[in-house]
């Protein structure tokens, strides 16, 4: 991956979670709205648990780097596999143990035409999913017990998960973008390079193969 290729993804990225942090800042996840943010959240962290180890040779020239994310790399192996389990897809064992965690999902099912009763029943299962998060012994691998999200300080604890995963991340990309900007050399708009262009009119697509 070039360096023009990584700083364009990392600042997608970063787009990406400093809308999300606004918005739970603001209003938090009251809404359909706030489940779709909460799940962009997911999958904005995942995607910097991935793209942090493609940058992992930058360390060896800028180990702050390294010190700005080590802090929460746990909390982004956790944020991948939720984003695994129940927001890039659904897991086919997740609804089943959903309603063995949460009853009261049998009697939601007449009324998920609702819009409040979809954010609840999406709120059952995600925090189905954080307490599958677990080792051999059944011990959460993140948090100290089993999370009830309609319990409040549970739900605090959970967004206080999120929000230092997200602007921990912030700050990581920001940096990285800040020193690998160094390194690019950007055309002068003075000098219309129209071989970009010719070359642009030559482009043939094909299908993106998922990479080993």
């Amino acid at each position: 991956m070039s360096d023009l290729d990584s700083l364009i993804q990392a600042r997608i990225l970063q787009a990406d979670l400093k809308a999300v942090d606004e918005r739970f800042a603001e209003i938090g996840i009251s809404d359909m709205a706030g489940i779709i943010f909460l799940k962009g959240a997911i999958v904005a962290l995942a995607n910097v648990r991935d793209i942090e180890r493609s940058l992992r040779p930058t360390y060896e020239d800028h180990p702050e780097l390294a010190e700005i994310i080590r802090p929460v790399k746990k909390n982004l192996e956790f944020v991948y596999y939720l984003r695994n389990k129940f927001v890039g897809h659904i897991h086919r064992d997740l609804i089943d143990k959903a309603l063995e965690w949460k009853p009261e999902l049998r009697y939601l099912a007449p009324h998920l035409g609702d819009s409040k009763a979809v954010v609840l029943t999406n709120i059952f299962v995600l925090e189905t999913a954080i307490n599958t998060y677990v080792d051999k012994d059944q011990r959460h691998k993140v948090f100290e017990s089993e999370t009830d999200l309609a319990y409040p300080p549970d739900m605090a604890r959970f967004l206080a998960f999120l929000e230092v995963s997200v602007r921990t991340s912030i700050d990581y990309l920001d940096s990285y973008c800040a020193t690998i900007s160094k390194r690019i050399a950007v055309p002068d708009p003075k000098e219309f390079d129209l071989e970009l262009w010719l070359k642009a009119g030559k482009t043939k697509f094909g299908f993106l193969a998922k990479r080993p």
